[in-house]
């Protein structure tokens, strides 16, 4: 059969087309970083008391927060700022330009860990078996350093991670690949549903604290276009072939004129990229707030609820750590750094009115 049909997530008779080395080396760095950030968290030592107390205490120094602060089984916002998450404070105010990057290796909880390894593992290895892990590592990292810089303009001060937005890169990248081929591949509509379901899981979880749906949206804008630059393949030409179909003289043009136009289409995405990378840098870097132009925006990245904390600017919530002794509690605004003390008797409620009070 001269036609050669493809598959990419869905693997043919003849078994996997190379090996995959990279994806499970990202995912491995990133539990191991996941289980540093908890240590570093430490949550008995800044929660005493069993007002504050944290989840699942038995596991000592890697016990989670108390889920009010991160429902995803995690760490505290000021732990995963300083394992190199994002916001706008660190990025636009202090100029940290690594965060970017960094962020991309950390996760906000458990949960968010899991989905996302997961998910990393079943499309990334087929990608890599598929393209090789040159080309696999160049879309993973530049489409999650592009979704970073896209969600830097709505999270304003409020902490951001997640390898989400570099793992919509590859199902884009996917997306790039077989649109453009669609005659060529094997297995699409399993492809596309399980793109879907995986889709769907992230932006559930992009809905919580600590992770940011627009750094799916940027990683997939990026994605998409990365995939073609690096998985464009060329036209089979058929009039290498004696048993070819039609006319050989026919076929050859046909298939130049579109090695033409491929080239042409791969240039002007190679420039349009440079383009979007440059515009969300400036944009990020001098902190441009998205949300002014967006009213429904912040609910986009953290759906704001009573069973969680979202942060953030003066219209969502606002992200304090106290300590509760007796009728005194300590309450330290994490965005600005200013503490007080309380006296009294203390209920969930309250203590957000004064959260929101320290940090305004």
């Amino acid at each position: 059969m001269l036609r050669k049909r493809h598959r990419i997530l869905y693997l043919g008779p003849e078994g996997p087309r190379g090996h995959s080395l990279l994806v499970p080396v990202v995912a491995a760095i990133n539990f191991f970083l996941f289980i540093v950030t908890m240590y570093v968290n430490d949550c008995p030592a800044h929660r005493r008391s069993s007002s504050g107390s944290c989840t699942l205490p038995s596991l000592g120094r890697l016990s989670f927060e108390p889920l009010f602060d991160n429902p995803l089984f995690g760490p505290s916002s000021s732990s995963l700022s300083k394992m190199g998450g994002i916001s706008s404070e660190t990025v636009a105010g202090k100029h940290q330009i690594w965060r970017p990057f960094s962020c991309i290796w950390l996760h906000a909880g458990v949960f968010h860990m899991i989905v996302d390894l997961i998910s990393l593992l079943f499309v990334g290895i087929r990608l890599e078996q598929e393209f090789g892990c040159v080309r696999v590592g160049c879309i993973y990292f530049l489409s999650g350093i592009g979704g970073s810089l896209f969600s830097l303009l709505f999270i304003e001060n409020r902490v951001s991670v997640g390898s989400s937005g570099a793992l919509f890169g590859l199902m884009g990248a996917v997306v790039a690949e077989i649109v453009p081929n669609w005659s060529k591949h094997e297995g699409k509509c399993p492809t596309f549903a399980t793109l879907g379901v995986i889709a769907l899981l992230l932006f559930i979880i992009g809905l919580f604290p600590h992770i940011d749906n627009f750094s799916h949206i940027g990683g997939f804008l990026f994605g998409t276009m990365l995939g073609y630059v690096f998985f464009i393949r060329p036209h089979f030409d058929w009039s290498k072939y004696p048993m070819a179909p039609h006319n050989r003289i026919t076929d050859f043009t046909i298939d130049s004129s579109r090695k033409m136009c491929k080239m042409f289409l791969w240039v002007v995405i190679v420039v349009l990229l440079a383009v979007l990378y440059l515009v969300f840098m400036v944009l990020a870097f001098r902190g441009v707030n998205g949300n002014d132009h967006c009213s429904w925006c912040r609910s986009f990245s953290c759906a704001p609820s009573s069973h969680w904390n979202c942060g953030g600017g003066s219209n969502s919530h606002s992200i304090c750590k106290y300590m509760i002794r007796g009728t005194t509690m300590l309450l330290t605004c994490e965005s600005n750094q200013r503490s007080q003390i309380y006296s009294g008797t203390f209920s969930l409620s309250s203590i957000k009115e004064f959260c929101d009070e320290l940090c305004s």
